[in-house]
């Protein structure tokens, strides 16, 4: 009967860790495309200090696979959307340090997050052999 519950509970904190595992899975695809959207934007301020001029041309993506024509009114400065419905204006200089501080943020984070997983994997794999053992005594 002991050895029963004692699997339960093996068997229970199995499942927990699996449930952690995915939550930092998610977390970090969701962080990861984070990244990628800073690195765009990133190389996007530098391709428009490279040589965009006032008026020229430009796509705006407006979503999903639509883009319209637009002109470009400043070349010098950039807005920030820090947080909801809050925009800051910075220089395109300050608006790339600014992007730069953000990866490096993200950057630490997943590390963080990748850590994680590792000791949740390897004591899952722990977890799972001590769980086939027990399997294999019951039958």
């Amino acid at each position: 009967m002991e050895q029963s519950q004692d699997f339960q509970r093996q068997l229970t904190q199995f499942r927990y860790l699996q449930e952690q595992r995915d939550i930092y899975q998610n977390q970090f695809e969701l962080m990861n495309a984070s990244l990628l959207n800073f690195q765009n934007s990133k190389k996007t301020i530098q391709n428009i200090m490279d040589g965009v001029k006032e008026d020229d041309e430009i796509l705006i993506p407006i979503g999903g696979i639509v883009s319209i024509k637009a002109s470009i009114k400043d070349t010098n400065n950039a807005l920030l959307f820090v947080g909801q419905d809050v925009a800051i204006e910075k220089s395109l200089g300050e608006s790339i340090e600014f992007i730069d501080k953000l990866i490096e943020k993200y950057s630490e984070s997943m590390k963080y997050i990748i850590e994680r997983l590792q000791s949740i994997e390897f004591a899952l794999q722990g977890m799972g052999e001590s769980l086939q053992g027990a399997l294999n005594q019951k039958q």
